[in-house]
C-alpha cells in the first residue's frame, strides 16, 4: 500500500502475497527455458558457415523474448488506485461526439440514455458535427443539450487546436466556447460506448486530489461476437488494460486510451484542450505529466463499446493508430519527455512499439524463408533439437502466460488461447509499415473516422499483399527446386504454414461481415465481470445526490461565460 508521490490517493498492488512465491518460481523456470535454447543456439558455428540467415533468425528470436519477458517483469510493478467517494459539489459536463454521416442515430440514442442516467448529477452534451436537426430533436426528447461548431468559423481549420473533421477540433470547439468556463470536470465518451450508471462515482473522489488531471477506465466491446475480427481485436487489448496499464500506473505514467477519461477542466486549459493530433489521447498524456499532472488508472470495466468488425475496418484503424504514434514517437516524445521520472519516461518510449515490432519481425520472416528456400543456406541450427527446445520454451511461457491472465479484467470471458490475435497480427504486417512510411516521409492525413455504419462499397485490401506474399514464397521455393537446393523439410513446413495463413486471410477478405453496429448486442450485454456497486464499494452519499429537474435540462446552449478562441 502507498501514494502516488505527495498524491492523496492511496494506491495497493495488485499481487496477493502468494503471488510473489509463484511469480518468482515461474520466473525462475522461464528463465531456465530460454537459457536452455539460448545455450544451444549460440554453440553452434552458425555465424560463420551461414552468417545473414542466421543473424537474421537470432534477431527475430531475441526480439520475441524480449518483448515476451519486458511485459513479464512488468506484473510485479502493478498497482491501482483505492476507491474513493464522489463528493457532491462539483460542476460535471458528459461529452460525446456525433458524426451524423459515420454513426447511426440510434446508436446516439442508447449512448445519450446511458450518459443522460448516470447517478452523479451532470449535464449531458453532443458535440454535433453536423448540426443535424434530428440530432437537436433526439437531444430535445432526451434533456440533453445540443452544441455544434458548424455554425462557428473560427472553430473549422485546415490544421490544429480547431481541425475541422477531428476529434480533437471538435472538443476544443466546445472547451472554448462553452466548457472552460462552465464546469469543473468533464467526461469524455466516443458515441459507441455506454457506460455504467456509477460510472462517475468510481472516477470522481479522485478529483479531491489537486494534481489529479486525468482519470482513465478500462476499455473493452459489447460487440466481441460480432465476428472473429471484434473478437481478436478485443482479446488485443485484454492485457493492455489489465497488466500493462496498471503497471504504467504503478511506474507513474498511466495513459490516456481512447474514451471514457475524465479531465480536470483546469488541467485541460492550462494544455490548451485536447492535443492537436490524431492521437490527441496519447500526446495528451505526454503534455500532463510534462507539466507536473498526475494521472489514476481505474482497472474496472465501467462503460462498454465496438470495435472494429470487418477487414477494412480494422486495419484502416490500425494503420492511423500506428501512424499516429510513431508520429508522435519521432517528432513529440524528446521534448516532452525531459520532466518525466526515468519510469515514466520508460513506459512511455515503449508504448506502442509493438506497432514497429511484429511488423518488422513478420517482414524478416518473410525476407529470411524466401532467401533459405532459393540459396539453401539452411543453418545448422534449423533442426529437430532445436524444434524440440522451442517447444519446451514455448509450453513454459503458455504457463507463464496463463497466470497472467489471472489478472484480465474479466477472467471469465477472457482467459485462453488467443488465435485471433496470431492471425490479426499477421494480417497488419504491411499496414504498420505503411504507417512507418507515412511517418518518415511526414505524409499528412486526414482524420479518418472508424465508421460504425456498414458500408457500401468493398475494398479487398488483403488480396494484394497476400498475393505478393504467395507470388514470393512460392517462386522462392521453384527457383531451389530448380537449382536442386538441400533444405531441411523445417523450412518447408515453415513456408507451407506462411502459404495457408495468406490463403486464409485471402479467403476471409470475401467473407461478407455485419454491420459495425447491432443494437441486438447492446441491448443483450450484461455485465460479465464481477465488480461491485460504487454503492457499496466507495461508499457514495447517494441520499444526498437530487437529479436536475427535467425544466433545468435545456436544449439550446446556455448563455454562459465564454472565452474567445485564440
Amino acid at each position: 500500500m502507498g501514494r502516488t508521490g505527495l498524491s492523496s490517493v492511496i494506491t495497493e498492488r495488485v499481487f496477493q502475497w502468494w503471488d510473489y512465491p509463484l511469480f518468482v518460481f515461474l520466473s525462475i523456470f522461464s528463465v531456465w527455458a530460454i537459457f536452455s535454447l539460448l545455450l544451444h543456439w549460440f554453440s553452434l558455428a552458425d555465424w560463420a558457415a551461414r552468417p545473414i540467415s542466421f543473424s537474421i533468425m537470432t534477431v527475430i528470436l531475441l526480439v520475441i523474448l524480449a518483448n515476451n519477458q519486458g511485459r513479464w517483469f512488468l506484473l510485479p510493478f502493478m498497482r491501482k488506485p483505492r476507491p474513493m467517494p464522489a463528493r457532491p459539489g462539483w460542476k460535471v459536463a458528459v461529452v460525446t461526439t456525433f458524426v451524423p454521416a459515420a454513426e447511426p442515430l440510434e446508436m446516439l440514442e442508447d449512448t445519450l440514455k446511458a450518459l443522460a442516467g448516470q447517478d452523479y448529477p451532470h449535464d449531458t452534451w453532443v458535440l454535433d458535427e453536423g448540426n443535424d436537426e434530428k440530432v437537436k430533436a433526439l437531444c430535445a426528447r432526451l434533456g440533453v443539450r445540443h452544441f455544434s461548431r458548424k455554425k462557428f468559423p473560427q472553430y473549422q481549420t485546415g490544421e490544429g487546436t480547431f481541425q475541422s473533421a477531428s476529434k480533437h477540433g471538435n472538443y476544443n470547439a466546445w472547451l472554448y466556447e462553452v466548457g472552460f468556463e462552465a464546469y469543473d470536470i468533464i467526461s469524455t465518451f466516443d458515441p459507441d460506448h455506454a457506460p455504467d450508471s456509477d460510472f462517475l462515482c468510481h472516477v470522481l473522489g479522485y478529483f479531491d486530489d489537486e494534481k489529479v488531471a486525468y482519470v482513465q477506465v478500462a476499455q473493452t466491446y459489447y460487440n466481441q461476437k460480432a465476428s472473429f475480427i471484434a473478437r481478436g481485436a478485443a482479446e488485443e487489448t485484454y492485457a493492455y488494460y489489465s497488466s500493462v496499464q496498471t503497471a504504467s500506473y504503478g511506474m507513474g505514467y498511466p495513459v490516456i486510451v481512447g474514451c471514457h477519461n475524465t479531465h480536470r477542466v483546469a488541467a485541460l486549459k492550462q494544455v490548451g484542450g485536447l492535443a492537436a493530433h490524431d492521437a490527441e489521447d496519447l500526446l495528451l498524456t505526454l503534455q500532463y505529466q510534462a507539466s507536473g499532472w498526475n494521472g489514476i488508472y481505474v482497472p474496472q470495466i465501467l462503460a462498454r463499446g465496438l470495435t472494429p468488425v470487418d477487414w477494412a475496418s480494422y486495419l484502416r484503424q490500425q494503420r492511423r493508430w500506428a501512424r499516429s504514434v510513431l508520429d508522435i514517437k519521432l517528432r513529440h516524445y524528446s521534448k516532452l519527455s525531459k520532466g518525466l521520472s526515468f519510469p515514466g519516461r520508460l513506459m512511455s518510449f515503449l508504448h506502442g512499439l509493438n506497432y514497429l515490432h511484429r511488423a518488422g519481425m513478420i517482414f524478416l520472416g518473410f525476407f529470411l524463408i524466401s532467401f533459405v528456400l532459393a540459396t539453401g543456406r539452411v543453418p545448422s541450427v534449423v533442426s529437430y533439437l532445436t524444434i524440440q527446445k522451442l517447444v519446451v520454451l514455448w509450453a513454459v511461457l503458455q504457463v507463464c502466460e496463463f497466470y497472467r491472465q489471472r489478472f484480465y479484467l474479466d477472467w471469465p470471458n477472457e482467459c485462453g488461447f488467443h488465435w485471433r490475435v496470431a492471425l490479426l497480427q499477421y494480417a497488419k504486417w504491411p499496414w504498420f509499415l505503411f504507417a512507418l512510411l507515412d511517418v518518415l516521409l511526414n505524409k499528412q492525413k486526414p482524420y479518418v473516422l472508424t465508421p460504425k455504419v456498414k458500408s457500401k462499397s468493398r475494398k479487398r485490401l488483403l488480396l494484394l499483399p497476400n498475393l505478393l506474399v504467395i507470388v514470393l514464397l512460392c517462386s522462392a521455393w521453384v527457383v531451389g527446386w530448380i537449382l536442386e537446393r538441400n533444405i531441411h523439410p523445417l523450412v518447408y513446413l515453415c513456408a507451407a504454414m506462411l502459404l495457408i495463413a495468406s490463403a486464409i486471410l485471402i479467403w476471409t477478405d470475401f467473407w461478407e461481415y455485419p454491420p459495425p453496429y447491432q443494437r441486438e448486442l447492446r441491448s443483450n450485454q450484461t455485465p460479465e465481470c464481477d465488480h461491485r456497486s460504487s454503492r457499496q464499494e466507495i461508499g457514495v452519499p447517494f441520499a444526498s445526490y437530487h437529479k436536475t429537474p427535467a425544466d433545468e435540462w435545456r436544449n439550446e446552449v446556455p448563455e454562459l461565460p465564454r472565452r474567445k478562441a485564440p
